[in-house]
């Protein structure tokens, strides 16, 4: 039988959600939000002064709305833990106390008051790697899961000194991709996507309402690319067309993780009528296509099960023509 499975890459589970005039743009929500495991959402966000919020501006309603708009039916839960002016070491004083008894994710965001210290001489690049790596031990132990945002840089157009910090701030960023990779844990790329546009600033350091926006976008892309490597249910859909009249059907299978899956069609006597996958299918979405074109018309049944027992489906197929 003929077979081709296409295994969807994490773009169409992770959505694009930019757009040139950000106020007005409504996420674009993942595919992966429909298969979502869980039947909550938790976000911890922890720093300095972006994530407390400056001029009744902030990122976690936006954070908040896109959550509730994708992953319906999930209960939705974004909590602030922010303070102006904090660095990584004073930011490490209190992590223990923001975080006890807490589940789910934390997004942590700091490090540009470390880089006015390291710029004034008063403190080192090493201070701040040790105090993140320890942030990040502590979060692990806790079982959350880390999302390290990168720092954007100051408005340094006409200020010597904050072109000095932003060189600083460069450091600290490599620092911080060096340490997602050592630990296997994600990054949410903040300067990356603001780079040196100045138009997303309220003043020289702090974004304003559509940079505020931005940031909730990046943050959501990335807990949504957790999502869709970690923590999908799966899913065999009901295969399409139903009736197959034309002698293709197709359906799509959602892993988990990596496992070796069997398809199975039987007649509703329980005959075995064909074996068209099996195979290893890694996480994410897969399209399998079937040729239905000898099979007589009548009802049948396809069952998918899984090599470690953790997997199995079943579901009825109509070949009608």
């Amino acid at each position: 039988m003929k077979l081709l499975i296409s295994a969807l890459v994490y773009i169409f589970f992770i959505g694009i959600c930019f757009d040139a005039e950000a106020q007005t743009q409504a996420v674009s929500c993942p595919e992966s939000a429909q298969y979502y495991s869980k039947d909550s959402i938790n976000v911890i966000t922890f720093g300095a002064s972006t994530v407390e919020g400056v001029n009744g501006l902030e990122f976690q309603s936006y954070l908040t709305q896109n959550f509730t708009k994708c992953y319906l039916n999930k209960v939705i839960k974004v909590e602030k833990y922010g303070i102006g002016g904090e660095t990584t070491g004073q930011s490490l004083l209190r992590l223990n106390a923001a975080i006890f008894g807490k589940t789910g994710f934390i997004n942590i965001m700091v490090g540009v008051n470390d880089a006015i210290r390291i710029e004034a001489g008063r403190q080192s690049i090493d201070e701040t790697e040790a105090n993140m790596r320890q942030i990040i031990k502590i979060v692990l132990n806790q079982k959350l899961i880390p999302v390290i945002s990168t720092l954007q840089f100051f408005d340094d157009r006409n200020d010597p000194r904050a072109r000095r910090i932003n060189g600083v701030i460069t450091q600290i960023n490599t620092l911080y991709r060096k340490i997602v990779k050592e630990n296997g844990i994600y990054l949410a790329d903040i300067n990356r996507v603001f780079r040196r546009d100045f138009a997303l600033y309220q003043d020289n350091i702090h974004p304003n309402a559509r940079g505020y926006r931005i940031i909730g976008f990046v943050i959501f892309d990335t807990i949504n690319k957790i999502i869709a490597e970690r923590f999908l249910q799966f899913t065999v859909s009901q295969n399409y067309p139903n009736p197959a009249a034309s002698g293709y059907a197709s359906i799509d299978v959602v892993m988990p993780e990596s496992d070796k899956i069997e398809l199975r069609i039987y007649s509703v006597q329980g005959k075995l009528m064909a074996t068209p996958i099996n195979e290893y299918l890694n996480t994410g979405k897969h399209v399998v296509k079937l040729d239905l074109s000898q099979f007589p018309n009548g009802i049948y049944i396809y069952k998918i099960t899984s090599t470690s027992g953790l997997y199995n489906a079943t579901k009825k197929l109509i070949v009608s023509r």
